[in-house]
């Protein structure tokens, strides 16, 4: 299968990177750098590899959530290509973000 990074996961990506540089160092970039790549990659071969909870916001419209380390990969099948829509730090309340929700929403 293909995979296409949407504007939004690789500028999220780009910003991960760039902390991760200047807060921690060139070569733990280049480390974090290959870890996602290699696990997004994984995709390819094992597209449903990702949690889908079909009771969840995100599951209703078909998202998985791949999870690398502390970071939770978003993305959707469709077809022959998996798009990925994010890159979030899975730690926080990231559902809220990705759908435009305001965190004090009691959403059913």
């Amino acid at each position: 299968m293909k995979i296409e990074w949407l504007y939004e996961a690789q500028r999220e990506y780009a910003e991960l990177l760039t902390f991760y540089r200047y807060q921690v160092g060139l070569e733990a970039a280049r480390h974090f750098a290959a870890t996602i790549m290699d696990s997004v990659e994984n995709l390819a071969s094992f597209p449903e590899m990702g949690v889908l909870k079909s009771n969840t916001l995100m599951g209703k419209y078909g998202f998985r959530a791949l999870f690398i380390r502390q970071y939770a990969c978003i993305y959707k099948i469709s077809d022959d290509v998996i798009y990925i829509y994010h890159i979030t730090d899975a730690r926080k309340n990231y559902i809220y973000n990705i759908f435009g929700l305001d965190n004090n929403t009691n959403n059913q």
